[in-house]
């Protein structure tokens, strides 16, 4: 699932813990998943649910790409 860390963020309105709250982990296919979660403000999403947050984690990274740009050249 690509941008599943924005696809979280979107699905908590909020920035978790991924240390903590929101483990991820990738066994080297490239295809990240969700090892351990631990947020108890909302239950653990679906797949079905995250990929229907694909096209608003989509325009999240692209907006920090964009703010990432912008601060490296304007300082």
């Amino acid at each position: 699932m690509i941008n599943l860390d924005k696809k979280i963020i979107i699905y908590l309105g909020r920035t978790p813990d991924f240390r903590e709250e929101v483990k991820l982990q990738d066994d080297g296919d490239g295809v990240p998943y969700i090892k351990e979660w631990n947020a108890t403000d909302k239950p653990k999403p679906t797949d079905e649910q995250l990929n229907a947050l694909e096209s608003e984690a989509t325009k999240l990274e692209n907006n920090a790409k964009i703010d990432a740009t912008r601060r490296t050249s304007y300082g």
